[in-house]
């Protein structure tokens, strides 16, 4: 087996085998071409040299891809998208695949590699262990396909200013919930380290909703852009955490109102939460048509 740098006309072949991945389908289709180009990253693919194809006439056959990217500051490497072909698993191609672009990793001077696993992947979680990956945390994703009409109740909850920094960072440094969510937040399927350098460049370009004053009840961090790998338009809560349940159904529904109020068209709405019961129920009431639990991996690179 050989693991080399994915050439553009990899695709169509590596698709081949991508494509009952979860009972929905895979995403290696709309991701594959955003992968290509990633100038932070590297796409692989893993190759069989002794496969002959009778079809291609060619001597080796593609058999496994993945692909890692670094986060901005070069401090973590994500991994993600590891799959192989089902005639060549139980043959520990995907480990060579995860050591070669932990190593990837660690050559460019990132300190730490993160990954996500499905909470049912039991496979994937015993490799990810067995190559010192360690779960810091469990979130859960939701869908909704169709916009909710605006609630027309008074809610408490506002986007958070420049003033209110302080107050939402020392809530964030008592939380349990975000000592849970391994101290992270979601970019395009992406998890990345919360901060407060990075708390204080979300509440400057509006991202952040709080509910109450001082001391605050909760927090959401939301994300309008378009950055998603399949180039839809969605809108994505990417954090949440409140005190009760009360006031976390006040900032569920302040976000979905904030769509109306800014006149946006969204196709869909994502929302990712370390996992709580509360946010399981709300988002039952407010339309979520799928909801998928997650285990966050990380491990030093030494």
């Amino acid at each position: 087996m050989k693991i080399r740098h994915a050439a553009k006309s990899d695709k169509e072949e590596v698709l081949r085998f991508c494509v009952n991945t979860f009972e929905w389908g895979d995403y290696i289709d709309q991701a594959w071409d955003f992968w290509y180009s990633d100038r932070n990253g590297v796409l692989l693919v893993a190759e069989d040299d002794e496969e002959y194809n009778m079809q291609s006439k060619k001597q080796t056959s593609l058999i496994a891809v993945s692909h890692a990217s670094l986060c901005p500051n070069n401090k973590n490497v994500w991994l993600e998208g590891i799959r192989v072909h089902p005639n060549f698993r139980r043959r520990s191609i995907a480990t060579e695949l995860l050591k070669t672009m932990t190593l990837y990793g660690k050559e460019q001077g990132a300190k730490e590699a993160y990954a996500m696993v499905a909470a049912n992947n039991i496979a994937s979680q015993l490799m990810m262990e067995s190559n010192g990956f360690a779960v810091i945390s469990k979130w859960s994703y939701y869908s909704i396909n169709k916009i909710p009409r605006a609630d027309k109740v008074k809610l408490r909850s506002k986007v958070a200013t420049f003033e209110d920094t302080e107050t939402v960072w020392n809530y964030l440094r008592r939380s349990d919930v975000y000592k849970s969510s391994g101290k992270t937040y979601v970019n395009s399927w992406r998890w990345y380290s919360l901060d407060l350098s990075v708390l204080e460049d979300f509440i400057k370009h509006e991202k952040v909703l709080v509910i109450g004053n001082d001391p605050i009840e909760g927090l959401g961090i939301i994300n309008r852009e378009n950055n998603n790998d399949d180039n839809d338009n969605t809108f994505q809560i990417v954090y949440l955490d409140a005190l009760n349940m009360k006031s976390l159904e006040d900032l569920i529904r302040f976000a979905l109102k904030l769509i109306h109020l800014e006149d946006a068209t969204y196709d869909r709405i994502q929302i990712y939460s370390p996992q709580t019961t509360n946010v399981s129920t709300i988002m039952q009431q407010v339309g979520s048509e799928r909801s998928e639990e997650f285990l966050l991996y990380k491990r030093i690179l030494q």
